[in-house]
């Protein structure tokens, strides 16, 4: 029976069949975490992974230059002749790391070395975030515990993990919108200002 100001309808009187069924099996819907592979990598690629050990920040550009010959010369970073007025100078190389083209930058301040970087990339996001958690395993055993961080501004979005060496910062970098996988030194800490 049904009220016209309730909203409620009539009882549906059709007969309902019971008969015996097996309950689905239970489907576990909580994500798994499994460990990635070992990163596989050559010599080349230990030595680049291991840069921090060989090549100190504060070096100048003959020491780098001393502990690995292939360096080469500078130029204004950016090819920019206001920032070399500054002081700003760079030396890039293309290098193959890890099976990808990418390349190896040094960052002088008045012939000190304030940050260096290795950058190469993966399109492909699967495959990408796969070879980032790698790295971060291998650095994870060789240094310890990392300090994450999010990066996220406007359509820019990064995954970003620190280790400090004391006194400066080792940083990997996978941005998640292009691809690109960063591992760099620095003098500063993520998102703290570098004093001129």
């Amino acid at each position: 029976m049904s009220s016209e100001t309730d909203g409620t309808v009539e009882v549906d009187s059709t007969k309902i069949h019971q008969m015996d069924t097996i309950a689905p099996e239970k489907i576990d819907t909580v994500p798994t975490i499994t460990k990635s592979s070992e990163l596989t990598k050559s010599s080349e690629d230990k030595t680049n992974l291991l840069l921090y050990e060989k090549i100190s920040l504060g070096m100048t550009y003959e020491q780098v230059k001393e502990k690995l010959p292939t360096t080469n010369s500078l130029h204004a970073e950016d090819h920019n002749e206001e920032l070399a007025s500054k002081g700003l100078q760079e030396s890039i190389q293309e290098i193959t790391f890890l099976t990808y083209k990418g390349k190896l930058e040094f960052n002088f301040k008045n012939n000190v070395l304030i940050r260096y970087s290795i950058v190469f990339n993966e399109p492909n996001g699967k495959k990408g975030n796969k070879l980032y958690s790698q790295i971060l395993d291998y650095y994870g055993q060789q240094l310890g515990a990392l300090e994450p961080v999010s990066i996220e501004e406007d359509n820019y979005y990064a995954q970003l993990n620190t280790w400090y060496l004391n006194p400066d910062y080792l940083l990997v970098v996978y941005n998640l919108n292009t691809g690109n996988i960063t591992i760099a030194a620095q003098t500063t800490k993520p998102g703290q200002q570098q004093i001129p």
